[in-house]
């Protein structure tokens, strides 16, 4: 009998902690906001719909100043994660500002300064991707030299996603490494002051499509290249390339794409495939200061083992012919391609690539997904003067990234990539592909 007492009585202690537990925190009442997806509400009065965040940011505000003990943390994090939500299920702009520092062997210490901007061109369409613009000014030193650029990168959808407009713009002096043309050039020199020099830049590559029949698409494309060398690399010295259009900075192409889109999300899918060939011709005709043309073949595919396990796979084909210039050949290596190849190291007149990447979300206690991810990734590539010369001249690049979802479906990108010369880092707004 005596056991039996002493089991009641520590029960009884431990349920009255419990509940004393409980009571401690309870939600106030104007704090009691909806934080699941799958109940929100679309509010067709955008007024009311924009007062409802300013209830969320109210709340979450008060709880903070209230959270003298840590109790409303998790309450914090919840209505976080239910504005974007709310955001996001009622098609609100969202905006958001990032800078620091940074290092990459590249462009040696630098400081970075941009944002991020989205928004529904038409939020009564549910189904309509969220378009975005995001630009990012950066400052760097390195080998005792000051320089500066500015990216941006815009992706718009226009009614049912039937009108797209994507565009990337690349602006700057900042020091430049050159090798030479050809995976031979490619191995000769080392990293460093041989290859080093310094250009003005300024380039424009846009693609407006427009859809034809279900997920087909088509229109015209435009690239705009100055690319104008301050400085001659000791590698270029012997380059007729190089010395061939040093002086000669400027040329654009303008053609068209065709392509066959199945994604959900273009900027991050998690499902579909993406099949694309695009043509530019460049035309002394028309202004541009070197007569050639470009194919560019590219196949994307993603599939989703489970809401935030995503396997995604990048195949490209890249071919120029007639007089192609240093600054415009197929390439492999930066941010968006074998990363862990300095950008421009292996340029030809063909290059191809085949990358694989895993893309893994972490999940929030509450088993909905997180803000927090990691990726791996391998990839093999390879450049020549003609298709032939592929064959033997394999590069490989692997490595792992950090994802931070900033807003719906656009993350936050840094990744380590590493190849044969070494490796590199990245900081990114979008996915490599």
């Amino acid at each position: 009998m005596r056991v039996n007492l002493l089991s009641l009585l520590v029960v009884s202690v431990i349920t009255s902690s419990y509940v004393a537990a409980q009571e401690d925190v309870v939600i106030p009442s104007y704090a009691q906001l909806e934080t699941s997806k799958e109940d929100m509400v679309f509010e067709h009065d955008v007024t009311k719909a924009d007062a409802r965040v300013d209830e969320y940011d109210d709340a979450i505000s008060k709880l903070k100043d209230e959270n003298t003990d840590s109790r409303y943390s998790e309450t914090i994090s919840d209505l976080k994660y239910a504005k974007k939500y709310y955001r996001e299920v009622n098609g609100l702009p969202m905006f958001s500002f990032l800078g620091g520092p940074a290092f990459t062997p590249e462009q040696g210490v630098l400081v970075a300064v941009g944002g991020l901007y989205s928004f529904k061109t038409d939020r009564e369409q549910h189904q309509l991707q969220r378009s975005s613009v995001s630009a990012f000014l950066i400052g760097n030193y390195v080998d005792s030299e000051i320089g500066y650029g500015l990216r941006a990168r815009h992706d718009l959808f226009w009614n049912h996603d039937d009108i797209q407009f994507q565009g990337a713009w690349n602006a700057g002096t900042q020091g430049k490494h050159y090798w030479g043309i050809g995976y031979n050039a490619a191995q000769q020199f080392e990293f460093g002051d041989v290859t080093q020099y310094k250009a003005n830049t300024n380039n424009y590559k846009g693609n407006l499509i427009f859809r034809i029949v279900d997920n087909w698409f088509a229109g015209p494309s435009v690239k705009l290249n100055y690319f104008s060398p301050t400085s001659e690399p000791e590698s270029a010295i012997l380059d007729e390339n190089f010395n061939q259009f040093k002086d000669k900075p400027f040329t654009w192409g303008l053609g068209g794409s065709i392509q066959y889109d199945s994604r959900d999300v273009a900027v991050n899918p998690w499902s579909g495939s993406l099949f694309r060939t695009e043509v530019l011709l460049y035309s002394e005709a028309l202004g541009s200061q070197a007569e050639y043309q470009k194919l560019d073949v590219e196949y994307r595919t993603f599939h989703s083992f489970q809401e935030g396990r995503v396997l995604a796979v990048l195949g490209r084909f890249q071919q120029a012919f007639g007089d192609t210039p240093y600054y415009d050949m197929p390439e492999l290596g930066g941010a968006n391609s074998m990363r862990g190849y300095y950008q421009g190291q292996y340029r030809d007149q063909v290059a191809a690539e085949l990358t694989a990447e895993y893309r893994h979300t972490f999940r929030r206690s509450s088993g909905a997904l997180s803000n927090h991810g990691i990726t791996v990734w391998t990839g093999v590539g390879s450049v020549g003067e003609t298709v032939e010369d592929l064959s033997g001249h394999a590069i490989l690049s692997y490595g792992i990234g950090y994802r931070y979802e900033l807003q719906p479906r656009m993350n936050i990108r840094l990744d380590l990539g590493m190849g044969k010369h070494g490796s590199a880092f990245y900081f990114n707004f979008t996915e490599a592909f």
